[in-house]
């Protein structure tokens, strides 16, 4: 099922890019709008829930909150220098480092893969396919300054999703619910407190924050709500937590479906699709990492 999941929560991210797209929030409110909408939203049903009986959770909760803001911020200033493409194609780069971070927080996993050599080259070709696949069809330049810039961001984000496994690790299969729930409250509160921060700093006025033109586009997280809380399931079953983070770049096909279909209602959208050899590759690359795992299971 972790591959549903993983699956459902990339369509829910599709629906969060065009979401953004929409929007016409200045990049520091919206990363305040990241934390702070999805925290106020979830807060009424704190009553209603059940707490995780292991304090590793909460604290890996915490310490989620400021890698995402760390994510965030980086990724932001990255765009405003080099540009969506450019940025947006370096991000695949973090799947292979979620893979490796992953195995050395659970060592047990090399063992497992050293006894099916196969298997391994299996999953290294289908990664590997992912990552050409989403990395390459933007055909943007990417520049070695832009590439040292994001590397802390690759790092951090492998970090992330390598915890977010971990997190979910801690949460009984009875509170997976639950779990999924405080995971999204926590690091929503840290992130809203961290870019609030931040967006003080910069100068923000906090008037701007309530503004009408502003505030019409918080539905937006909602969806992020979403993405998030099956994300988490995906995370809970999945042997490691990079083919989750590979399987959610199946969103670029899902961008190019709706875009697709909105053209054709006569709506414009301007996103420039993927070559069909790469939509083929990033399929095929799914299918067989999908296949592999399940054979597995």
């Amino acid at each position: 099922m972790w591959a549903v999941y993983a699956l459902l929560s990339s369509l829910f991210s599709c629906a969060y890019y065009f979401g953004n797209q929409m929007s016409k929030v200045a990049p520091n409110i919206f990363m305040f709008y990241r934390g702070a909408v999805p925290a106020l939203l979830l807060l009424p049903f704190l009553p209603f829930v059940r707490f995780i009986p292991d304090w590793h959770f909460y604290a890996v909760c915490l310490l989620q909150g400021g890698i995402i803001s760390f994510i965030d911020y980086r990724n932001f200033r990255a765009m405003r220098t080099w540009g969506a493409e450019t940025v947006s194609s370096i991000h695949p780069f973090n799947i292979g480092f979620v893979f490796v971070v992953w195995l050395l927080i659970r060592p047990s996993g090399l063992l497992a893969y050293w006894e099916h050599p196969l298997r391994l080259m299996g999953i290294v070709i289908a990664l590997s396919g992912v990552i050409y696949a989403v990395s390459s069809f933007r055909k943007s330049r990417r520049s070695s300054m832009a590439l040292r810039y994001m590397f802390p961001y690759i790092l951090a984000s492998a970090v992330c999703d390598a915890l977010n496994k971990l997190c979910m690790g801690y949460v009984p299969a009875t509170h997976l619910m639950f779990g999924s729930y405080f995971y999204i409250l926590i690091t929503a509160v840290v992130v809203a407190v961290i870019n609030f921060a931040l967006y003080r700093k910069d100068g923000g006025k906090v008037n701007r924050l309530y503004r009408r033109n502003n505030l019409k586009y918080a539905p937006v997280m909602l969806l992020l709500v979403m993405l998030m809380a099956f994300k988490n399931y995906a995370m809970f079953d999945t042997p490691n937590p990079s083919f989750v983070t590979a399987i959610m770049y199946a969103y670029v096909i899902w961008i190019m479906v709706f875009a697709y279909l909105l053209q054709k209602m006569g709506v414009s959208c301007h996103h420039r699709g993927l070559p069909r050899r790469k939509v083929l590759l990033l399929l095929a690359s799914i299918i067989l990492l999908i296949l592999l795992e399940n054979q597995n299971g």
